[in-house]
């Protein structure tokens, strides 16, 4: 999704169904765990190197080695050499180097693992070209994480990325709206999931005056549509949904609401409505 929409301008047709992936024991898609990283100079000056970022990719892959998801094959993808050889090197004191294999991006380019770990290294102490080099040209971090085919996990100084001004920081946007949406809904992250087998952009979370909503859509029309999933929570607060779907028509919104059952349920069905809607604003 990342991809298609970043680096193909949504020429891609992803075929997916992201409801396969509820029977990986890690979970498909992506996942974000971010660190205070600290990057400095790899041996004799040469590459870069994240000790706090490979420390945390470490306890991932033992983790993943020893829980349900052991069967998968594992890979890890950084643009450095330094953060490269030194991985390998732990990994070979675990006695797991030849259980994982580790490259950079331009090593990996036509190989895929079930799971990809992502270490880009850049944080506090990288010096401006370097955290630029990562970016340019943008098909390396594409490379990187289109390596995975069940589950890629970003591991690094997510603030930090979010400081950049090109493709690294778009990642870091993404990657932060997925672990929102993983730590707040389940039946939000399907939606998305969804949403972006069909090329949409939806916003996540988005502030509409001092409404947070869940999804806004627009149409190539320029129609708007605020999107909610709706909880248990939902039937306690209706008088108070009411009001909030009042406002956002005032704004000039349209609102659709699904029930979490039925985006877990029927998520094509979701879909057809939401599509349905944006059709119809594309042929006003």
């Amino acid at each position: 999704g990342f991809s298609n929409r970043h680096i193909y301008l949504q020429r891609l047709e992803l075929k997916k169904d992201p409801s396969w992936g509820k029977r990986l024991p890690v979970g498909s898609g992506v996942h974000t765990i971010s660190v205070a990283g600290a990057a400095r100079r790899g041996p004799n000056g040469r590459s870069w190197i994240n000790a706090p970022e490979a420390e945390k990719v470490l306890q991932l892959v033992q983790r993943l080695k020893q829980g349900d998801s052991r069967s998968l094959s594992l890979g890890i993808v950084t643009p450095f050499t330094g953060q490269k050889e030194m991985l390998r090197e732990r990994l070979d004191a675990l006695r797991l180097a030849s259980e994982v294999l580790v490259d950079t991006a331009y090593g990996f380019q036509g190989d895929e693992r079930d799971v990809i770990i992502f270490s880009p290294v850049v944080a506090r102490g990288i010096t401006g070209s370097a955290s630029r080099w990562v970016e340019t040209p943008p098909n390396l971090i594409n490379v990187a994480i289109t390596r995975a085919r069940e589950a890629l996990f970003v591991v690094g100084d997510i603030d930090y990325c979010l400081q950049q001004e090109g493709i690294l920081r778009k990642l870091a946007l993404y990657c932060r709206d997925i672990q929102l949406l993983r730590e707040t809904s389940e039946a939000e992250l399907e939606l998305f999931s969804w949403m972006m087998v069909k090329a949409w952009e939806p916003k996540v979370h988005p502030r509409v005056g001092d409404i947070e909503v869940d999804f806004v859509l627009e149409s190539e029309g320029g129609e708007r549509l605020a999107i909610e999933v709706d909880g248990r929570q939902h039937q306690e607060s209706a008088e108070q949904d009411r009001a909030r779907d009042a406002y956002l028509q005032g704004q000039g919104y349209t609102v659709l609401r699904f029930a979490a059952r039925e985006v877990l349920e029927t998520p094509f069905e979701v879909v057809h409505r939401i599509d349905h809607h944006l059709c119809v604003a594309i042929h006003q």
